[in-house]
């Protein structure tokens, strides 16, 4: 297991809109597009569906992404939240690592160690969310793209992917 191909920060709050506005307000970062998210995903207790709101954009050579969980499978995403529901403050959940080859991904999500909190493979795509708490204090997502995946969501243009 190695950080290389670390591309994204991601975060949850309870608030995706006030969430959007902190980022914008003090951030200067008001380019992340919205979508609501429905989508199965493959959990240690069996498939399951998770839906959350997402926001995501690319600020320089870093994507963002905001969640907020909202049904389902969302223990991994608000165990990284206050208990306080009013709180909208954005809290780091996961950094996400690229990969480009899927039988390795495979592989080295097998020999990790790590838990496999969820992980799903919807089109073009496939994603897992390892539990790294105990050792780095957050989780990871190992994400593979079908040819031509990066480039849909807007991979900047130069900036290398290992």
């Amino acid at each position: 297991m190695n950080l290389r191909g670390h591309y994204q920060n991601g975060y949850v709050t309870h608030d995706l809109d006030k969430a959007l506005e902190i980022f914008a307000d003090r951030f200067e970062c008001n380019s992340l597009q919205c979508f609501d998210i429905d989508v199965e995903v493959t959990t240690p207790a069996g498939v399951r569906r998770l839906e959350m709101r997402l926001a995501t954009g690319w600020i320089g050579g870093i994507n963002i992404e905001l969640m907020q969980p909202l049904s389902g499978h969302v223990a991994p995403l608000t165990a990284m939240l206050p208990e306080d529901t009013g709180d909208p403050v954005p809290r780091f959940h996961h950094m996400a690592l690229r990969r480009d080859d899927l039988d390795e991904m495979r592989a080295e999500i097998a020999g990790c160690g790590l838990p496999v909190a969820f992980s799903g493979e919807p089109r073009g795509m496939v994603f897992a969310y390892l539990d790294g708490r105990s050792s780095l204090g957050h989780f990871l997502e190992l994400v593979w793209k079908e040819p031509g995946g990066w480039e849909k969501i807007g991979w900047p243009e130069g900036r290398p992917a290992f």
